[in-house]
């Protein structure tokens, strides 16, 4: 309390928007309507408070296609000034941006439905491991979801499919491990049958259809 009290004093924004902030900077990147999600605001405060801290130069607010809404990210200042321990986003890719909001749709549905775990950014994540010098071919989940309990699990969204043999190679896998108790399959419609038939001889993977658990 007392460190949060100080960053408050020192960058003299309110602990909602410090908040913000690290929400932001701890999955690299996001749109207002996760803001939104995130902490209960509606969409006119949230971009007013967006704007705000764009004004501060404490976050940039991308464009990639004319209507879209758009990705948050934070600037360097904001990472200096709040002393934040994540690299900075220099580029977000298309090619995988709706995957990126889709772990951050699942977060947020987890986290109302167990809003007493805790939840591990792939970010954080793939920090730790190359900082710890861990297998660096060990494949990371987009997500480590912690029970109340302390109970590992693995979360990964499936939106487009990769080769079959890749697939199995990445649920074979999560069956030769002990970090984690079970691996939660978040898939698109069109991966769900897919990741659901090679996941039927091995327990330890539940699928789910993001059509119906995002509804």
């Amino acid at each position: 309390m007392n460190d949060l009290v100080s960053d408050l004093k020192r960058t003299g924004l309110s602990k909602r928007e410090v908040d913000i902030l690290n929400f932001i900077h701890e999955f690299g990147f996001c749109e207002i309507k996760q803001i939104m999600k995130r902490f209960s605001i509606k969409k006119t405060a949230a971009y007013l408070r967006m704007q705000m801290l764009a004004r501060l130069g404490l976050v940039i607010h991308g464009r990639f296609l004319p209507g879209q809404a758009g990705p948050y990210y934070l600037t360097n200042k904001a990472i200096t000034q709040l002393k934040l321990d994540l690299p900075i986003i220099r580029r977000i890719s298309r090619a995988t941006y709706d995957h990126h909001l889709t772990v951050m749709d699942v977060y947020l549905a987890l986290m109302k439905l167990h809003p007493h775990a805790v939840w591990t950014t792939e970010r954080r994540h793939l920090r730790d491991k190359y900082a710890e010098r861990l297998n660096q071919h060990e494949h990371v989940p987009d997500g480590i979801f912690i029970s109340p309990d302390g109970v590992r699990y693995a979360i990964e969204v499936e939106l487009s499919l990769k080769t079959r043999k890749r697939l199995e190679e990445i649920l074979l896998g999560y069956g030769l491990q002990n970090n984690f108790r079970e691996v939660w399959y978040f898939c698109s419609p069109i991966t769900f049958h897919v990741v659901n038939e090679l996941a039927q001889k091995m327990p330890y993977v539940k699928v789910f259809n993001n059509k119906e658990f995002l509804a």
